[in-house]
């Protein structure tokens, strides 16, 4: 899929229009190949503040759809949001863009294609798919659908690249652009 497509796809005119959750879960979950220019091409025209929270709201949302006791898998992509959510709101630079682009374009490949989770049913039948398809059973679980118990063993290999984010850096994304970096104490006026 190159540029063009990848926006006719994402019902987008441009670059600069990839603000919705929408956009970030049709990128993320889609199954067909992505050409690598493109996705850089789209995440150099996006506002990267916006992505930032694109991602952190898309990984909220799947880590919402986890099953409960899955605290690996769980830990996991908590991990990988972070990396992907600091890397996104810190790209300065094109090397910065494509080296997200990369890790983000990684992310999609394990999640929908590489990653593997048992689904066993009570009578012993037991089901393979993706992290993507075993998330999406457990939400359909949760409106009456198929009961499995889940098995993220397999899914535990990804490989998070290291991405160091000074504390100065984490603040700073998470403040307005008005605050200095200092963090303030404000004691509730009922504790004096």
């Amino acid at each position: 899929m190159n540029f063009e497509e990848l926006l006719e796809y994402l019902d987008l005119e441009e670059a600069g229009e990839f603000e919705y959750f929408e956009s970030m879960a049709d990128f993320m979950e889609y199954e067909e190949y992505i050409d690598m220019e493109a996705a850089v091409k789209l995440f150099e025209g996006a506002d990267k503040k916006v992505t930032a929270g694109l991602i952190e709201d898309y990984f909220e949302d799947i880590l919402e759809g986890l099953p409960e006791n899955s605290g690996e898998i769980y830990s996991l992509l908590h991990q990988i949001k972070l990396s992907l959510e600091g890397m996104a709101s810190n790209s300065e630079s094109a090397e910065d863009t494509r080296s997200f682009t990369e890790e983000i374009m990684r992310f999609r490949e394990w999640y929908v294609h590489e990653s593997e989770v048992r689904l066993s049913e009570d009578n012993g039948n037991e089901i393979y798919c993706s992290l993507r398809d075993a998330i999406t059973a457990s939400r359909m679980e949760k409106f009456g659908g198929e009961k499995y118990s889940y098995d993220f063993e397999e899914a535990l290999n990804y490989q998070l690249d290291s991405y160091i984010m000074s504390f100065a850096d984490i603040i700073a994304a998470g403040e307005e652009d008005d605050n200095s970096g200092t963090i303030v104490f404000s004691p509730d006026e009922e504790e004096y």
